[in-house]
């Protein structure tokens, strides 16, 4: 009881926070798209993708790893271990988001000007990537205080970003800096609530008596030095990936169909954002317990939860989501104006892979806890070679609703096969 009473009391925050931001982030893209139009709001989408894809590449994505061991330290009360852990993760974060700020400033005039055949776009692209070093810090800040229930904090975070993002964008546009205005506002949001992050997690771990983070020693996690490496390794694979897929076909649609195309894509990905925030908000509330749990209770009792969690939490959110869906051709026209009319079709496919998604949402958890992310990995893999390399072909036949097309295909085939796989293997679903 005391677990499912946090479950719904912590997952209550976050989705709501989440939806909260949501509205926050649809006015700010509404207002968006309307001040700059199909075309310029494309080329919004352009000068961030590619930094973004980048970024993926060359960030250790340490955020997945940490949760765990630092729920599994807390709960053992190991706090030299806790300490080196925290520190470990920041360093790399920060190291690394120096790497891909220097890579962003060293190509973005090759992309701009030979792929993109939008030249101005170059120094934008570096504006954007200035924010990645104190954005870098979110990550394993939200390791430590979601580890520590810290879910009204974190909710409060969730909605600073976007309240931020709003204000700084939609004030640049007014002031006349347009396309400038919009990527730079995006860039200062973000290192912002990297910064203000930081500095509570800090007076977090001063509170419960663990002293400043950065004094701690490594030593403490030498051992762990092989099992950090491995999960490192494969969830670097994972959310490399996961940037791949996303980042990619934006710039892919923008080559070979145009910027409006590719804006259209854009407000794809932040409506099916929208829709997945339920899904988000329960699989980061359920990660750190199962996490704790997984070292401590034994899988028999974690699998008789999940099975409860699909049937009545799950199919629930999906056939919400269906039903929304529905109201699309007349929402979106509505909310983004009538040019974004053909964007209606792509927009309702993505999601129907989201609602599908959401029916499994402790499923990408699951694995990590059970420490069988490697399997996880290599379905996603699987994915996105499905999604990349047919996805020059599609986009140059049917654009944008073909990749919808696609992307919804690829994620329907993951998640069934995901589930699936746990059902043949260790895990019975028998009661």
């Amino acid at each position: 009881m005391i677990f499912r009473h946090r479950l719904v009391e912590g997952a209550s925050l976050l989705a709501i926070s989440q939806y909260v931001a949501a509205a926050l982030n649809l006015v700010t893209n509404t207002l968006i798209a309307r001040l700059l139009g199909p075309t310029d709001y494309g080329l919004v989408a352009l000068a961030v993708a590619y930094p973004t894809m980048l970024w993926s590449f060359v960030s250790v994505k340490s955020i997945s790893v940490i949760t765990r061991y630092v729920a599994i330290f807390r709960a053992r009360r190991e706090s030299e271990k806790l300490k080196g852990l925290v520190k470990l993760g920041y360093s790399l974060d920060f190291f690394v988001s120096l790497i891909g700020l220097t890579l962003v400033a060293i190509s973005s005039w090759w992309v701009s000007e030979r792929f993109y055949r939008q030249p101005h776009l170059a120094w934008l692209m570096v504006v954007y990537a200035g924010s990645f070093p104190l954005f870098s810090l979110a990550g394993n800040s939200w390791a430590v205080l979601s580890s520590w229930e810290c879910f009204r904090l974190l909710a409060i975070f969730e909605v600073l970003q976007p309240f931020l993002k709003l204000c700084l964008t939609v004030g640049f546009i007014v002031a006349g800096l347009g396309v400038s205005g919009v990527v730079i506002g995006m860039g200062l949001a973000q290192a912002s609530i990297g910064l203000i992050m930081m500095i509570a997690t800090t007076d977090l771990l001063l509170c419960e008596g663990f002293g400043t983070w950065w004094k701690a020693s490594l030593k403490p996690v030498v051992s762990l030095k092989r099992e950090l490496m491995g999960f490192l390794g494969w969830n670097y694979f994972l959310v490399t990936l996961s940037g791949l897929v996303v980042q990619l076909p934006v710039m892919l649609l923008g080559r070979l169909r145009g910027p409006e195309e590719a804006g259209f894509y854009r407000i794809a990905l932040s409506i099916g954002t929208v829709g997945s925030y339920l899904e988000t908000s329960l699989g980061r509330v359920t990660y750190p317990t199962l996490s704790a749990w997984w070292s401590s209770e034994g899988e028999e009792r974690i699998v008789r939860t999940l099975k409860g969690w699909t049937l009545k939490v799950g199919l629930p959110i999906s056939a919400t989501i269906v039903l929304v869906t529905i109201l699309f051709p007349w929402l979106l026209p509505l909310l983004f104006g009538h040019d974004y009319r053909p964007a209606v079709p792509g927009v309702q496919v993505i999601m129907l892979g989201i609602a599908i998604s959401a029916t499994f949402f402790w499923l990408n958890s699951f694995y990590y806890a059970s420490k069988r992310i490697n399997l996880w990995v290599s379905g996603y893999a699987l994915y996105t070679i499905l999604v990349i390399g047919l996805g020059w072909f599609v986009i140059k036949q049917w654009g944008f609703f073909g990749l919808s097309c696609l992307m919804t295909v690829g994620k329907v085939l993951f998640t069934f096969s995901m589930f699936a796989l746990l059902s043949w293997g260790k895990v019975k679903w028998k009661k």
